[in-house]
């Protein structure tokens, strides 16, 4: 069975294909079309096809990551060893 996956990228979207391929896309939307064209070009040679939509939560709505990184120019960096 081959299975599209839509997930959020770095920079927009994207379609994995088994986690070997990915498809990158400025729009979910267009993800999504493409995922969709691709399963049904397969599907009709007669192989099992499946199509999964990661869950977009926006920023706002994520979990806090904790505490955030404490950055240090090079110079402070190197007085503090």
């Amino acid at each position: 069975m081959v299975t599209f996956t839509v997930v959020r990228a770095t920079h927009g979207w994207a379609v994995c294909v088994d986690e070997r391929m990915t498809t990158p896309f400025w729009s979910r939307d267009l993800a999504i079309q493409e995922a969709y064209d691709l399963a049904g070009a397969i599907r009709c040679h007669g192989a099992g096809v499946k199509v999964v939509i990661e869950e977009f939560r926006p920023a706002a709505a994520r979990e806090p990551a904790g505490e955030p990184p404490i950055w240090r120019s090079p110079r402070r960096w190197a007085d503090a060893r």
